[in-house]
């Protein structure tokens, strides 16, 4: 009998994602994003433009993936990042790591964000069962 062999599966970002705009209808876009700063996947809502040029958005994924990596210092004192929040005028946006990824999401400003965050967590935890 041979040695047995751990089966990773990749999460299914589309499906992720979908679950993700689904939602809420509050939620712009979710995507998943490597540590090279590329999209894995990523899905934006129908009826909405987006507020960045395609070269802002690699800007701002870059600029993510760097402020992560720097947060990354203080895990010994704080413990492992669970997520960031940064809201602007126009946006809020949420970063949370996951699975060596992180997922990226952007929702109207001024809304009552925590059910969003809350069942987000819950689509997550759900696919690491």
């Amino acid at each position: 009998m041979g040695m047995a062999e751990e089966i990773v599966t990749q999460p299914n970002y589309e499906k992720l994602c979908s679950n993700i705009l689904n939602c809420n209808e509050h939620v712009r876009f979710a995507g998943f994003v490597n540590d090279k700063s590329q999209i894995l996947y990523s899905a934006q809502r129908d009826n909405l433009d987006s507020l960045l040029t395609e070269n802002e958005i690699g800007m701002s994924i870059h600029y993510t993936l760097e402020r992560w990596r720097k947060a990354q210092n203080f895990t010994f004192r704080l413990g492992k990042e669970r997520l960031t929040f940064t809201e602007y005028d126009n946006v809020i946006l949420v970063t949370i790591p996951f699975k060596g990824k992180l997922l990226l999401v952007s929702t109207e400003p001024r809304i009552h964000y925590d059910p969003i965050i809350e069942k987000v967590n819950s689509i997550l935890t759900d696919w690491e069962k």
